[in-house]
């Protein structure tokens, strides 16, 4: 009896060992894979300036160290208001249109400093667009110039800024619009 108990357990092991077998085969039949593969490549962005014009001149002016310089605005007096244009582009080598910060930065350093207002504004003459500025698009940026307080007295405050000098940088950030 022990012997039939021992012969019933090898052949239902062998049972369950061809069922597994076949488990395992039909399982097999049915694997398949699909595989797909393609190329990266990365955008190109970059701004360029020109002080000279909207059609000529352009240059890096990545840091401010190497900054393209505006044209001189000299014997600034009281009252007076001097606007100097400046233009950005999206270089054509660019893959996609750049979004330009609101208003470009411009800090003021030097003795007149105090005595200066300076502000730099974009001034689109068509339908450049400084929020979406397509590859190769051109828009100006106006910089002024005027004394913070136009008082032109002996006594006055801008007295103080007689003969002196301010540094005026203005920086304009993009940053690339995916499509």
């Amino acid at each position: 009896m022990q012997e039939s108990r021992s012969r019933k357990i090898k052949i239902g092991l062998a049972g369950l060992v061809v069922l597994g077998v076949g488990v395992a085969a039909t399982s097999a039949l049915w694997s398949d894979n699909v595989w797909f593969a393609g190329d990266v490549s990365a955008s190109s962005f970059n701004l360029v300036g020109s002080v000279t014009g909207a059609d000529t001149g352009f240059q890096e002016g990545t840091t401010e160290s190497v900054a393209l310089t505006i044209p001189v605005v000299e014997d600034l007096a009281p009252g007076e208001t001097v606007t100097r244009t400046v233009w950005v582009r999206n270089a054509a080598t660019s893959t996609n249109a750049a979004d330009l910060v609101d208003t470009p930065v411009v800090t003021v350093t030097g003795d007149a400093a105090s005595f200066l207002t300076v502000t730099a504004a974009y001034n689109p003459t068509g339908s450049e667009n400084p929020d979406a500025l397509a590859p190769n698009e051109v828009v100006p940026v106006d910089v002024t110039y005027k004394f913070t307080d136009p008082d032109t007295s002996v006594t006055g405050p801008n007295q103080g800024a007689m003969g002196k000098a301010a540094k005026i940088t203005v920086q304009v950030t993009g940053t690339e619009v995916t499509p």
